[in-house]
């Protein structure tokens, strides 16, 4: 309090018995030092920033994670990293870890979409097959509408080996098949589909054999060697059934 003349008691100065100023301990004050004044006002603008900051990036963080968020991609991205898992392991040695690092995503994703190793692997296999059945019925379409069958085909060689990654998974199924009998499905519809398919527009199971025999070696030697399919000898190899097939057919 002050004295009735508006002094206050002197109690001597401060720093008389120190030789450094005293240190505060609590909120930064200015007018201890001249840096610590500066220090002071700097931190306390930053915090105030800060604060002041804190709900907008809040919401800017959230309109970010809304505007990312896509469920079913997240699901399809967990399947596919986890028949990419089995195709490499096999279903015996793939784990809801492994399956989220190869996924890219969360590890509590993969057990929030499947709660179970069992539902995941299940539904990943189940998965497979139908990409695969989708694609033959998509040739079997394109191939019905065709005018020019050896063209056609060569066509839709490039288009599959368009998708690398897709041709590899798909081929390292069926190479996975020989040691993971969960897979054997998968591989079967690829390769009695693609007979099937053959065998409509050759005349039959024998002469659909060796084309599928002809179009599955030109596409796994595209992809083993990296070279571009030989379009070509692909050409030339359904040319030649076709024609056979036409020669065999005409009345003599």
């Amino acid at each position: 309090m002050s004295s009735a003349g508006g002094k206050t008691p002197e109690t001597g100065p401060l720093t008389s018995e120190r030789s450094e100023p005293i240190q505060h301990r609590g909120p930064p004050v200015s007018g201890l030092t001249s840096s610590g004044a500066s220090e002071g006002r700097v931190s306390e603008q930053r915090r105030r920033e800060d604060i002041g900051n804190r709900p907008t990036n809040q919401r800017a963080e959230r309109a970010s994670v809304t505007a990312r968020r896509d469920p079913e991609g997240r699901r399809r991205a967990i399947l596919r990293g986890a028949v990419q898992e089995i195709a490499e392991v096999g279903v015996g040695q793939v784990t809801h870890r492994r399956i989220a690092a190869r996924a890219g995503v969360p590890l509590g994703s993969t057990t929030y979409y499947f709660p179970t190793l069992d539902d995941l692997v299940s539904q990943a296999l189940r998965e497979a097959t139908e990409t695969a059945r989708a694609g033959l019925e998509s040739w079997a379409e394109e191939l019905l509408r065709s005018q020019d069958l050896p063209t056609t085909f060569v066509e839709l060689a490039r288009r599959y080996l368009d998708d690398r990654e897709q041709a590899l998974l798909e081929y390292e199924l069926c190479l996975a098949a020989t040691r993971t009998p969960e897979l054997r499905p998968v591989a079967r519809l690829w390769i009695d589909g693609l007979r099937g398919i053959c065998s409509r527009f050759v005349g039959g199971p024998e002469r659909g054999f060796a084309l599928a025999a002809l179009v599955d070696g030109a596409l796994l030697q595209a992809l083993v060697t990296g070279e571009a399919l030989d379009a070509d000898g692909l050409r030339a190899g359904v040319e030649g059934l076709v024609v056979s097939r036409r020669t065999a057919a005409r009345p003599t």
